[in-house]
């Protein structure tokens, strides 16, 4: 017996640069600094850009958290400036460290890759339920629309609903100092 999959909140439930396809699709696709649009893509839960290692991050992790039949997240396309895709990849890799009360990722190449605005429960049942394909650099939309069929009858287990905090634009000001001790660290290094 198959089982019914259902959400019973407004899906997505954090605003960002994306399109919606079939939400019941097992398929989300970060296409990172690539234009999602000009892909034409088909298949797919969700399908949008991210292009920060902190916020953008934490708005891909509550988006595909929130919709019970997501289970595969391909990241692909141009890198990022922020390195959100390296990022992406060390989360997955290496997880988060919790040290000093914040959570950042552990070998992310970005500059400020904290995800303190989403809880760390959120955080570990993404690392847990959600199969992520890399194709980071990867812009050929045949190569991409092969990884989302890919993900076709793939279901991850159903954890309890968990409430995500709304994560807004200007939510990186508390790391203002921070970034600019790490610009500053990387411009004495380089």
């Amino acid at each position: 017996m198959t089982k019914k999959r259902c959400f019973y909140m407004e899906w997505p439930v954090t605003p960002g640069d994306y399109i919606v396809g079939d939400p019941k699709s097992h398929a989300a696709v970060v296409t990172l600094a690539s234009d999602y649009q000009s892909l034409n893509l088909k298949n797919y839960a969700i399908c949008g850009t991210c292009f920060t290692e902190n916020f953008g991050i934490e708005k891909v992790i509550v988006n595909v958290l929130s919709n019970p039949n997501i289970s595969c997240l391909i990241v692909c396309g141009k890198e990022s400036d922020h390195f959100a895709g390296q990022s992406l990849l060390a989360l997955v890799e290496n997880g988060v460290s919790t040290f000093g009360g914040s959570k950042k990722i552990i070998g992310s190449e970005g500059v400020i890759p904290y995800l303190d605005e989403i809880p760390a429960t959120a955080i570990s049942r993404f690392l847990r339920e959600i199969e992520l394909i890399d194709l980071v650099g990867t812009t050929d939309p045949k190569a991409i629309q092969q990884a989302i069929d890919s993900c076709s009858g793939k279901e991850r287990s159903e954890a309890p609903e968990l409430s995500m905090p709304e994560i807004h634009e200007h939510s990186w000001k508390k790391y203002e100092n921070e970034v600019k001790q790490n610009v500053m660290s990387k411009i004495k290094k380089g």
